[in-house]
């Protein structure tokens, strides 16, 4: 089990009261932003979403729990099924010490506030998740909203992160249109295989769309180990592929001078990701700046 699940059970099991979704989301919130699981990388991430800030690795992880007899959830509360609460604090037991003191710090000041001021707290202070939220607490702060982004081929490479934090750093660039450049859109990381990619994009009000063409095929990126061997395969992929996709090129293209897009696959280096030839040939087609987010 991961840490950041064993926290879910510590939460759960130190809070004084059941938990409504979105108090229980809130206060995951406040762990991330308000204790030492800030620094951590692999804790949940967060994005603005129909009621606040929201994290869909948080409710993955959270269905997992559920499936394997952890946590139930019924009639609007998250609480902890009753036959295996023994398990769970034995799970809760091996937490660190940080992490333990971190759950007890949100729980001494904020477990106690009703569901309405907890999302005020939260809203005032952070206003930026607010900005999709469909409570009415939203209309009492000033929301920060992205302006579109100014025309340039945008791309974006999400090894090391969350699906929250990628989406969350889209939203906040101005970006409407994810267009996804892998030959095959697949992905063991939560999130990020097309289908998954798709349905979040339509979550969150973003166009989704998947251009297999542009992609490597899997076969070409058998035996990738050095900096060396990655350039040598784009090359390659400039020459002998790219080179025949003028037709898919121009319409990325198209679509970019209309919209604000990224294209998006899997290397953080972009350096070593065919996006970085890809955009090169999309901004000599267009004019535009290329833009690696």
């Amino acid at each position: 089990m991961l840490t950041r699940q064993r926290t879910i059970l510590s939460l759960l099991l130190n809070a004084t009261r059941p938990l409504s979704p979105t108090v229980f989301v809130k206060l995951f919130f406040l762990l991330r932003h308000e204790t030492g699981l800030a620094k951590v990388r692999s804790f949940y991430d967060f994005v603005p979403y129909d009621y606040g800030p929201f994290s869909f690795t948080l409710y993955w992880d959270l269905g997992g729990l559920e499936k394997n007899g952890y946590v139930t959830r019924d009639e609007g509360r998250i609480a902890l099924c009753g036959r295996t609460a023994e398990l769970a604090e034995q799970e809760a037991r091996r937490l660190p010490m940080a992490v333990h003191g971190a759950v007890a710090d949100v729980l001494r000041r904020y477990g106690r506030m009703s569901q309405q001021d907890l999302i005020r707290a939260v809203y005032s202070r952070y206003p930026w998740f607010a900005l999709n939220s469909k409570l009415h607490e939203r209309d009492s702060v000033p929301i920060p909203r992205p302006k579109p982004a100014s025309p340039a081929v945008y791309t974006a490479g999400y090894e090391g992160r969350s699906v929250d934090a990628f989406f969350n750093d889209l939203l906040r660039q101005g970006i409407s249109v994810v267009v996804d450049v892998r030959a095959n859109a697949v992905s063991r990381k939560y999130g990020f295989s097309g289908l998954r990619l798709s349905e979040l994009c339509q979550k969150l009000g973003l166009e989704y769309r998947h251009m297999a063409r542009l992609g490597i095929p899997s076969k070409d990126r058998a035996g990738l180990t050095t900096f060396a061997s990655y350039q040598h395969l784009l090359v390659r992929y400039q020459q002998a592929l790219l080179s025949h996709l003028s037709v898919e090129v121009d319409e990325v293209g198209r679509l970019m001078m209309r919209q604000a897009c990224v294209l998006v696959c899997v290397e953080k280096d972009v350096r070593c990701c065919h996006r970085s030839r890809l955009a090169d040939a999309v901004a000599k087609a267009t004019g535009l700046e290329v833009v690696h987010l």
